[in-house]
Protein backbone atom coordinates (compact mmCIF):
# COMPACT_ATOMS: atom_id res chain seq x y z
CA UNK A 1 0.00 0.00 0.00
CA UNK A 2 1.76 3.61 -1.36
CA UNK A 3 2.28 6.35 1.77
CA UNK A 4 0.32 9.60 0.53
CA UNK A 5 1.73 12.57 1.11
CA UNK A 6 0.81 15.39 3.43
CA UNK A 7 2.16 18.77 2.41
CA UNK A 8 3.28 20.86 5.29
CA UNK A 9 2.19 24.17 5.43
CA UNK A 10 4.41 26.77 7.76
CA UNK A 11 3.53 30.20 7.51
CA UNK A 12 6.35 32.80 7.83
CA UNK A 13 7.02 36.13 8.96
CA UNK A 14 8.89 38.87 6.83
CA UNK A 15 12.34 37.10 8.38
CA UNK A 16 11.60 33.79 6.92
CA UNK A 17 10.83 32.78 10.51
CA UNK A 18 7.91 30.40 11.46
CA UNK A 19 4.68 32.44 12.38
CA UNK A 20 3.51 31.40 15.65
CA UNK A 21 1.65 34.11 16.78
CA UNK A 22 -1.74 33.07 17.81
CA UNK A 23 0.37 30.12 19.47
CA UNK A 24 1.17 30.97 23.39
CA UNK A 25 3.65 28.83 25.07
CA UNK A 26 4.33 28.07 28.74
CA UNK A 27 7.33 26.57 30.57
CA UNK A 28 5.85 23.75 31.91
CA UNK A 29 7.95 24.54 35.42
CA UNK A 30 5.73 27.76 35.67
CA UNK A 31 2.62 26.05 36.06
CA UNK A 32 3.12 25.10 39.70
CA UNK A 33 4.22 28.95 40.32
CA UNK A 34 1.05 29.84 38.25
CA UNK A 35 -0.95 27.74 40.25
CA UNK A 36 -0.20 29.28 43.67
CA UNK A 37 -0.74 32.68 42.30
CA UNK A 38 -4.32 31.68 41.42
CA UNK A 39 -4.56 30.93 44.85
CA UNK A 40 -2.67 34.46 46.45
CA UNK A 41 -4.32 36.42 44.63
CA UNK A 42 -6.74 35.84 41.84
CA UNK A 43 -6.63 39.59 40.57
CA UNK A 44 -2.77 38.95 40.24
CA UNK A 45 -3.57 35.90 37.80
CA UNK A 46 -6.67 38.14 35.95
CA UNK A 47 -4.36 40.81 35.22
CA UNK A 48 -1.24 38.35 33.89
CA UNK A 49 -3.43 36.87 31.45
CA UNK A 50 -4.77 39.95 30.67
CA UNK A 51 -1.69 41.04 29.64
CA UNK A 52 -0.46 38.07 28.18
CA UNK A 53 -3.71 37.35 25.90
CA UNK A 54 -2.74 40.68 24.47
CA UNK A 55 0.97 40.64 24.63
CA UNK A 56 3.47 40.58 20.96
CA UNK A 57 5.82 38.75 20.24
CA UNK A 58 8.21 40.88 22.21
CA UNK A 59 6.25 39.85 25.01
CA UNK A 60 5.27 43.65 25.87
CA UNK A 61 2.37 45.25 26.09
CA UNK A 62 1.24 49.27 26.95
CA UNK A 63 -2.16 49.42 29.02
CA UNK A 64 -3.58 51.38 31.19
CA UNK A 65 -4.60 50.06 34.82
CA UNK A 66 -8.05 51.07 34.18
CA UNK A 67 -8.26 48.86 31.35
CA UNK A 68 -7.48 45.78 32.79
CA UNK A 69 -9.61 46.52 36.20
CA UNK A 70 -12.86 47.26 33.56
CA UNK A 71 -12.18 44.29 31.98
CA UNK A 72 -11.75 42.12 34.72
CA UNK A 73 -14.62 43.98 36.97
CA UNK A 74 -12.40 44.93 39.53
CA UNK A 75 -10.58 48.33 40.84
CA UNK A 76 -8.00 50.19 39.30
CA UNK A 77 -6.64 50.31 42.93
CA UNK A 78 -6.32 45.84 42.93
CA UNK A 79 -4.81 46.33 39.98
CA UNK A 80 -2.66 48.20 40.56
CA UNK A 81 -1.78 45.95 43.83
CA UNK A 82 -1.35 43.01 41.57
CA UNK A 83 0.70 44.74 39.04
CA UNK A 84 3.43 45.27 42.27
CA UNK A 85 3.08 41.46 43.43
CA UNK A 86 3.41 40.49 39.30
CA UNK A 87 6.32 42.32 39.72
CA UNK A 88 7.86 41.22 42.88
CA UNK A 89 7.06 37.46 41.68
CA UNK A 90 9.14 38.20 38.33
CA UNK A 91 6.63 37.32 36.22
CA UNK A 92 6.61 41.16 34.65
CA UNK A 93 9.23 43.51 34.28
CA UNK A 94 7.51 46.93 34.52
CA UNK A 95 8.56 49.99 32.85
CA UNK A 96 7.52 54.05 32.63
CA UNK A 97 7.18 55.64 29.67
CA UNK A 98 5.97 58.92 30.02
CA UNK A 99 2.73 58.89 32.13
CA UNK A 100 2.05 55.07 31.21
CA UNK A 101 3.69 51.64 31.76
CA UNK A 102 5.19 49.31 29.79
CA UNK A 103 4.58 45.61 31.16
CA UNK A 104 6.78 42.32 29.93
CA UNK A 105 6.13 39.32 30.69
CA UNK A 106 8.94 37.19 31.54
CA UNK A 107 9.81 35.13 28.40
CA UNK A 108 10.60 32.06 31.08
CA UNK A 109 7.09 31.96 31.60
CA UNK A 110 5.29 32.52 28.43
CA UNK A 111 6.54 33.28 25.21
CA UNK A 112 5.69 33.57 21.60
CA UNK A 113 8.12 33.37 18.94
CA UNK A 114 11.53 33.25 20.53
CA UNK A 115 12.23 31.79 24.17
CA UNK A 116 14.32 33.60 26.41
CA UNK A 117 14.11 36.62 24.05
CA UNK A 118 14.96 39.89 25.96
CA UNK A 119 14.97 43.54 24.52
CA UNK A 120 15.99 47.15 25.79
CA UNK A 121 13.40 48.17 23.37
CA UNK A 122 9.32 47.58 23.20
CA UNK A 123 7.27 46.81 20.38
CA UNK A 124 4.08 46.26 22.20
CA UNK A 125 0.68 46.68 21.65
CA UNK A 126 -1.18 49.60 22.81
CA UNK A 127 -4.67 49.64 24.11
CA UNK A 128 -6.51 52.73 24.40
CA UNK A 129 -9.87 52.60 26.26
CA UNK A 130 -12.05 55.35 25.38
CA UNK A 131 -13.06 55.67 28.98
CA UNK A 132 -10.03 57.08 29.88
CA UNK A 133 -9.74 59.77 27.01
CA UNK A 134 -10.61 63.21 27.19
CA UNK A 135 -13.47 63.55 24.49
CA UNK A 136 -15.15 60.04 22.83
CA UNK A 137 -13.61 58.56 20.30
CA UNK A 138 -16.09 59.13 17.58
CA UNK A 139 -16.10 62.77 18.69
CA UNK A 140 -12.39 63.49 18.09
CA UNK A 141 -11.92 66.11 15.01
CA UNK A 142 -10.11 64.36 11.63
CA UNK A 143 -6.44 64.62 11.57
CA UNK A 144 -5.46 67.03 9.05
CA UNK A 145 -3.36 65.23 5.94
CA UNK A 146 0.13 65.72 5.34
CA UNK A 147 0.81 67.94 1.79
CA UNK A 148 1.06 65.59 -1.39
CA UNK A 149 3.51 66.57 -3.73
CA UNK A 150 1.75 67.08 -6.99
CA UNK A 151 2.26 66.05 -10.56
CA UNK A 152 5.27 67.98 -11.86
CA UNK A 153 6.64 69.15 -8.35
CA UNK A 154 9.77 67.99 -6.71
CA UNK A 155 10.86 67.77 -3.03
CA UNK A 156 13.37 70.15 -1.71
CA UNK A 157 15.51 67.79 1.02
CA UNK A 158 18.00 71.00 1.48
CA UNK A 159 18.40 73.68 3.34
CA UNK A 160 19.96 75.55 0.43
CA UNK A 161 19.92 78.65 -0.75
CA UNK A 162 17.64 79.06 -4.33
CA UNK A 163 17.87 81.22 -6.77
CA UNK A 164 14.83 82.98 -7.63
CA UNK A 165 13.12 81.34 -11.26
CA UNK A 166 13.63 83.04 -14.38
CA UNK A 167 11.52 84.39 -16.04
CA UNK A 168 11.57 82.34 -19.30
CA UNK A 169 11.16 78.81 -16.17
CA UNK A 170 7.53 80.90 -15.60
CA UNK A 171 4.20 80.47 -17.28
CA UNK A 172 3.02 83.19 -18.27
CA UNK A 173 -0.46 83.89 -20.20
Amino acid sequence: MAKSKVAKVVQEDDDGKPNTFGWLQLEKKSASELKRLAIKSPIAMGSLMYMVERMSRSNSLMVGQEAIANDLGVTARSVSSAIILLEKLQFIEVTKVGTGYVYTINTRVFWQGVRGARFAHFNADVYAVESEQKTAIDGREKLKSVPKLMDGERLLVTDDDIPPPDQKELLLP
